[in-house]
C-alpha cells in the first residue's frame, strides 16, 4: 500500500518544472521571454499538456531550454516523460486462395464468350457480304442519280438565299438606325468592366509565399483568416509555394535553412535568434 501510495504522490513532469520556477521566484512571463514562447505555452507545459505544443520533439527542447533558463539538470526530467505509443500491429493477412481460383475460372469463362462471339459476328459478316453485293451495286447507281439531283437543288437553293440576302440588305439600308442599340451596348460594356474590376480586386487580395528549404526544418503558416496553409516538417531541397490573404503568421523550427520570397520579393530573416523557433508575420512590419 505504501508502494502504491508514494507512486500516486510522485510529481509530474509540469509541475516539478513549476516548483523549481516559482522556487527561483521567477514569473510566467519573465521566463516566456528569453524562451520564445507565449504564456499559454508555458501554461501548457506546467499543466502537462503536451499535445498542445507540438511533436515531442518540440516538447523536449522547451524542457530543456526551460531547465537551462532556471540552471536546473534537464536529464531526469526528460527521463520522465511518457513514452510514445507502441505502433499497432498489423491485423492478419487473409488467405485469398478461393477468391485467386474463382477469378481464374472466371477469365476462363469470358475467355470462351469472347472466341463464341467473335465466330457469330465473322459468319454473320462473310454471310452479309456474299449476299449484299448485287444491292449495293444498285445502291451505288441511286446513289449517284441522288447526287446528282441534290446538287442542282443546291444550286438553286443558293441562288434564292443570295437573291432573299440582297433583298433583305437593301431593306436594313433604308431602315434609321435606332439609337436604342447603342445603349444596350454601352450598358454592357460597363457591366463587363466593373465585373472585371471586382475580378482584378479579389486578385489583388491575395498573396503567394515561396520557401526554399536548404535543410530539413518544420513550418506552420496561417493566413489572415486564420486558415492553416502550411504545415509540418519539410525535407531538405523542398520548394513550397502557397497562397492566402495577408497578412501571414509564420513558425519555423531552423529558419536560417530556408529562403523566403513574398510575391517575387525576397524577405530577409537573418536577424531573428539562430537555434530557436523563428514566430514572425508576412510582410514584415518595418
Amino acid at each position: 500500500m505504501n508502494e502504491e501510495n508514494t507512486q500516486s504522490e510522485q510529481p509530474t513532469v509540469g509541475q516539478i518544472l513549476k516548483a523549481h520556477r516559482e522556487q527561483a521566484k521567477v514569473s510566467i512571463e519573465t521566463i516566456a521571454k528569453p524562451l520564445k514562447l507565449s504564456e499559454f505555452q508555458i501554461k501548457h507545459l506546467e499543466n502537462d499538456d503536451f499535445q498542445a505544443l507540438g511533436p515531442i520533439t518540440f516538447v523536449k527542447g522547451y524542457i530543456k531550454n526551460y531547465c537551462r533558463e532556471l540552471k536546473v539538470d534537464s536529464a531526469p526530467i526528460l527521463a520522465m516523460l511518457p513514452a510514445p505509443p507502441e505502433p499497432a500491429k498489423p491485423a492478419n493477412m487473409q488467405s485469398f486462395s478461393r477468391r485467386t481460383e474463382k477469378e481464374a475460372s472466371d477469365s476462363r469463362l469470358m475467355l470462351v464468350t469472347y472466341i463464341i462471339i467473335a465466330i457469330v459476328i465473322g459468319s454473320s459478316a462473310l454471310w452479309f457480304w456474299q449476299n449484299a453485293t448485287p444491292i449495293e451495286e444498285q445502291t451505288t447507281n441511286i446513289n449517284i442519280g441522288n447526287t446528282i439531283m441534290s446538287e442542282r437543288q443546291a444550286i438553286q437553293s443558293t441562288n434564292i438565299e443570295q437573291q432573299k440576302t440582297a433583298n433583305d440588305v437593301d431593306e436594313l439600308r433604308q431602315e434609321p438606325v435606332e439609337q436604342s442599340t447603342d445603349f444596350t451596348n454601352n450598358e454592357i460594356t460597363q457591366a463587363v468592366n466593373e465585373q472585371t474590376s471586382e475580378s482584378d480586386t479579389d486578385k489583388a487580395d491575395i498573396s503567394t509565399i515561396e520557401m526554399l528549404f536548404n535543410d530539413e526544418s518544420w513550418v506552420e503558416i496561417h493566413d489572415g483568416e486564420g486558415e492553416k496553409i502550411a504545415f509540418g516538417v519539410k525535407k531538405a531541397g523542398y520548394r513550397m509555394t502557397v497562397s492566402g490573404t495577408p497578412p501571414f503568421a509564420v513558425v519555423l523550427g531552423k529558419h536560417n535553412v530556408v529562403n523566403i520570397t513574398l510575391n517575387g520579393e525576397p524577405i530577409d530573416i537573418s536577424a531573428f535568434p539562430k537555434n530557436r523557433l523563428a514566430k514572425f508575420t508576412l510582410p514584415l512590419a518595418e
